[in-house]
């Protein structure tokens, strides 16, 4: 991945200022309390990021920065700039008329006399030469032999010590478009379409120092047309030149030959200048042309099903590249509600991820089997130690559940030690598991428990909330995912609301949806627990409440009018279309022997 790269996929809203990549918050910090902007730059030439804000100060190589979020950095082309030299020496070859040998050559590529000549083409000791001219004075001497090239010795050659200038500089008006190719022959063959303002690059693809060399000229023009050579690095010398010059200003030929000497040798001159005439604009980060945003398609919109009829009711259960936060007081089953939910979305085809910050993964596993397994297909035997009846699955039925999920649910390894904060490894291998996995729904339990670098203050701690949080929501829209947090209030007692959920309130600002669940006893509610919506905003709803029946054995909710769901089977008991069947047996084992 390169810098530009990264930024259309990370950096948001970003502006380009020199050779640094800009954007309106930083990465890490997001600006801080005061919303900071500009604070992080990106260099494109010595690959270095920064955060200016003394309390991130965040820094490093460019590479590091990938491996953060999760992409490869393996462009080796790509290397760090060695600051350029201001001066230079002036080429001593004499240009003399073409002889008839580089003439020969220079028609069979097409070009006549009177383009080549306008251009200072000539001859030196046998080779082409081509004059690169600042003012009238000669910079840069470039030669090549007039032959076609079979891979022996050198194509072409320059004289050493010359500036690295853009060939035909001296014959550009700031009237046209300037017109920048990779290659003099691909210079001569536009000219001969009758292309104006057409300049070459002095050396391929790989150098771009002629960008630095040329700023100030290059400046000048308000528009650019780039037209690289149809090969992987004639698309990475576009994209890095885009990437200096600006994108607002350039524009892409787009052509289905190898250069533009080809396209003239095979289409002509009409042909091969209309390529130039319909080069298509690059398109502006941050900006969206609002007629050409594909219109949402609500009869089909991406989500995770609930199983819960008065969530899909009321908010249509939970949509792709959202963030819904979940609340509530100890012990009153979010955990145990949001693993029901990933089952679920296992249940529809999805594949899941979760973190779990209070579970052991075996644990972990035991209430998730214990769920998908349902009442009908738990055992019990006596537990004399808890003197109490205890819930098992038998072996046959555990291992057809774990065969049903296997390969679709993930779950993050939170025993693994990390030099990253937690909350860095959490994204990260989210990342892997959405980009890898093709994840669809995510689960991290609780935000408390994860372990945050945000320094040593209260409220360094609490913006460091925020900003997980704010990475999630990042996560969440770049691959299309919804996220699901658990997050403790700051009260324990009354009902709870929004404002109520610990740290700032910025994290529940930037979520898309807000939930609390609450266990009760009053027989006349009909349910013995509630779960509030108490923000959601792609439908508004706030404030609404469902009542969900539950049973302890299974670990399963469910809405008490929906006659289906406590017995409810999940796609593992339909295996090759028939209901698996299993022989009752004892307990094998007593826990008190």
């Amino acid at each position: 991945m390169q810098p530009l790269d990264f930024a259309r996929r990370y950096l948001g809203e970003f502006k380009q200022h020199g050779n640094e990549i800009i954007p309106t918050y930083c990465l890490f910090c997001h600006g801080g309390s005061h919303r900071d902007k500009f604070s992080f730059a990106l260099n494109v030439d010595n690959l270095t990021y920064n955060c200016k804000r003394g309390s991130c100060g965040k820094q490093g190589h460019f590479s590091q920065l990938c491996k953060e979020f999760g992409e490869s950095y393996t462009d080796t082309n790509y290397e760090m700039r060695k600051p350029l030299k201001k001066s230079f020496k002036k080429p001593t070859a004499t240009v003399e008329p073409s002889k008839k040998k580089v003439e020969d050559y220079l028609k069979l590529r097409g070009f006549t006399k009177p383009t080549w000549e306008r251009r200072g083409v000539g001859e030196v000791k046998g080779a082409i030469a081509f004059p690169y001219l600042v003012d009238g004075q000669a910079v840069l001497m470039k030669f090549r032999k007039p032959e076609k090239y079979n891979g022996n010795g050198q194509k072409a050659w320059r004289e050493d010590g010359g500036q690295s200038v853009l060939w035909g500089m001296d014959l550009c008006s700031l009237d046209n478009p300037l017109v920048i190719v990779e290659g003099e022959f691909d210079a001569l063959a536009l000219d001969e379409a009758g292309v104006p303002n057409v300049v070459s690059v002095p050396s391929g693809a790989q150098d771009l120092t002629w960008i630095e060399n040329c700023w100030d000229w290059l400046d000048k023009f308000n528009k650019v047309i780039i037209w690289g050579d149809n090969d992987d690095p004639g698309r990475k010398m576009v994209r890095n030149a885009i990437l200096k010059i600006g994108e607002w200003k350039c524009f892409v030929v787009d052509a289905p030959h190898q250069d533009a000497n080809v396209s003239l040798v095979k289409e002509g001159k009409e042909k091969t200048a209309g390529y130039v005439l319909s080069a298509k604009p690059i398109p502006v980060t941050g900006l969206i042309n609002l007629a050409d945003v594909v219109p949402i398609d609500l009869t089909n919109v991406e989500r995770a099903c609930s199983g819960i009829p008065g969530i899909a009711k009321s908010i249509g259960d939970f949509l792709m590249g959202e963030v819904s936060i979940w609340t509530g007081k100890n012990g009153q089953g979010k955990s145990t509600f949001l693993g029901q939910m990933m089952i679920e979305a296992v249940n529809e085809g999805k594949s899941v991820c979760a973190y779990s910050g209070e579970l052991r993964a075996d644990r972990f596993q035991y209430w998730i089997n214990l769920q998908a397994a349902g009442r009908n297909n738990i055992e019990y035997f006596f537990d004399r130690v808890k003197d109490k009846k205890v819930g098992f699955l038998q072996k046959e039925i555990s291992e057809k559940i774990k065969e049903w999920y296997r390969g679709k649910f993930w779950l993050y390894d939170n025993n693994m030690n990390s030099e990253n904060s937690e909350e860095t490894g959490i994204i990260k291998l989210f990342t892997y598991a959405a980009r890898k996995y093709d994840c669809k729904v995510f689960l991290v339990d609780n935000l408390m428990t994860s372990k945050f670098d945000g320094g040593k203050s209260e409220s360094d701690y609490y913006r460091a909330q925020s900003n997980f949080v704010g990475e999630l929501m990042h996560f969440a829209k770049t691959y299309n995912v919804h996220v699901h947090l658990v997050a403790h209030p700051k009260k324990t007692r009354g009902k709870l609301e929004k404002e109520d959920i610990s740290g700032t309130g910025d994290i529940t600002n930037r979520a898309d949806n807000v939930f609390s669940v609450e266990r009760v006893t009053d027989p006349t509610l009909g349910c013995d627990t509630i779960v509030s919506i108490l923000k959601n905003r792609s439908e508004g709803v706030q404030n609404e409440e469902i009542g969900l029946s539950f049973d302890p054995d299974s670990k399963r909710f469910w809405q008490p009018s929906d006659v289906m769901g406590f017995n409810k089977k999940y796609g593992w008991e339909t295996i090759l279309g028939t209901e698996v069947q299993f022989p009752q047996e004892e307990c094998p084992w007593d826990v008190a022997q």
